[in-house]
């Protein structure tokens, strides 16, 4: 019986991560190519095909002006094929212009202006990054905006915040220069800081204080990304020390923790932060600990003794630890809801959509730089496994993943690699500054580079994903 439910929940699992897989890469592409499809029709260029994946036809129509729109069995794409296009890759096929008719040649790409052509092609990464902008400001408006001020209410001891100087409550107000409003701004400009030294400067107390520290490499094991090293500074915001869940068999439970019990004192000790509890018992060397409990209005008197337990295998230290078995809510002390307007959204869902270019910009030059490791690029399995696990948290978890492989993708297309959007804004405009097209052998010659390119990352990003897949089928 434990057999059949394991093989039920591996299905289910198998079934969610294919699904939101699929409608993640079939809404981005689907967007994509209908940014070259507007364009191409307003620039009056005939379109002959409009793809949905690769491969044999699902299903398939074509319209009034002769475009087919078809949908195939590999959904790892799609495309927009023009009149005098020699394959999906849109390379020229020059040939074709000889054997059009003039009614023909009025729809061919390639004797459109240049300015026509590269805005066809722009046009795709450009809608990708509107549909992101357009689901985030959409969830923006719908829910408004939950900020967590952005305060260091806890330092790991040992950290570059604590060898720095930064105190527990200091207010950061600025990196770099960079105002900040909320405790995920800081994590963002953390993050694409590693081997950089950021000027923090923070309100203690009224006073405005300067703190310059250097972020350290930390491995983090987390439920999307899985294991992986990331800069830190070793801050945390307040969390309320209220359990959310008690682990079943574990001390807590023995010891009478209910969730939504609000942890008061420990030992004697006020309690106002998760943080606190924690380390509590991580010092405790496995000693009894007493612990006042706030329960629907009452103060109840616990006692506990941590067990030495390891977090489990998503944690990013799985080293044995005195623990007692309960889980946070995660409800920060310091945070605020914000109301969004419609323009305000805009704005926030443009930021946040600038926030990820500009993050993954950062990541290669620091690959390159050698300041970042190179084991977060992957392919087709990854995301397909990130869509899975946000498709398992929900259909609106599903649609914010979504964005954020629209604006990936859109940006990986301007890359000025042959048979990306970006190799041909090259080429367009190599033809815009000489007056004259790019060598028809030389543009052959890209193409076949560019495919090249694209291989050995696609080969590479799947030889990161190796663990992943090893995952699937363990």
């Amino acid at each position: 019986m434990e057999f059949i439910s394991l093989i039920a929940n591996n299905f289910t699992s198998a079934a969610i991560t294919f699904l939101g897989f699929v409608f993640a890469l079939t809404v981005v592409v689907f967007i994509h190519e209908m940014g070259h499809f507007l364009v191409a029709r307003w620039c009056g260029v005939t379109v002959t095909t409009f793809s949905i994946g690769f491969g044999k036809e699902i299903w398939a129509f074509v319209d009034k002006k002769g475009t087919r729109w078809r949908v195939a069995w590999i959904p790892a794409g799609g495309y927009v094929k023009f009149l005098d296009d020699e394959n999906a890759a849109s390379m020229p096929d020059r040939d074709a212009l000889n054997t059009m008719s003039e009614e023909q040649r009025k729809g061919s790409f390639q004797l459109k202006p240049v300015w026509q052509r590269a805005a066809v092609v722009v046009a795709g990464p450009l809608a990708n990054f509107i549909l992101a902008i357009a689901i985030f400001a959409g969830f923006y408006w719908a829910l408004g905006d939950n900020r967590i001020e952005p305060r260091a209410d806890y330092i790991v001891p040992g950290s570059p915040a604590e060898v720095a100087g930064l105190k527990s409550g200091d207010r950061i107000l600025s990196i770099g220069g960079r105002q900040v409003r909320d405790f995920s701004q800081v994590n963002e400009i953390v993050w694409t800081s590693p081997g950089r030294t950021l000027e923090f400067l923070v309100d203690r107390a009224g006073q405005e204080v300067a703190v310059s520290l250097e972020p350290e490499m930390q491995e983090r094991n987390d439920y999307i990304a899985g294991k992986h090293r990331r800069p830190t500074i070793g801050i945390r915001y307040a969390v309320e020390p209220i359990v959310a869940g008690v682990v079943a068999g574990d001390p807590a439970e023995k010891a009478g923790f209910q969730p939504g019990d609000r942890v008061v004192r420990m030992n004697g000790q006020d309690i106002n932060d998760f943080n606190q509890l924690q380390d509590m018992v991580g010092n405790s060397d496995g000693q009894e600990i007493s612990v006042v409990v706030e329960r629907d209005g009452r103060q109840i008197p616990l006692s506990v003794t941590p067990k030495l337990m390891s977090p489990g295998p998503k944690a990013a230290d799985p080293t044995p630890r005195p623990l007692i078995g309960i889980q946070s809510s995660m409800t920060p002390v310091y945070s605020r809801h914000v109301d969004v307007g419609p323009i305000e959204a805009i704005g926030l869902g443009s930021e946040r959509t600038w926030s990820i270019i500009t993050g993954t910009l950062s990541y290669i030059g620091d690959i390159f730089t050698g300041r970042n490791d190179s084991d977060q690029i992957g392919g087709v399995v990854r995301i397909a496994d990130a869509a899975g696990k946000f498709a398992a948290l929900g259909f609106t978890q599903l649609i914010l993943f979504t964005a954020f492989i629209s604006v990936s993708i859109g940006l990986i297309n301007l890359f000025p690699i042959p048979i990306l959007d970006g190799g041909h804004l090259m080429f367009y405009a190599y033809e815009a500054v000489m007056g004259r097209p790019v060598n028809e052998d030389v543009q052959e010659f890209g193409f076949r580079v560019g495919l090249a390119l694209i291989l050995m990352l696609m080969i590479f990003g799947f030889y990161n994903d190796r663990g992943i897949l090893a995952g699937w089928f363990s």
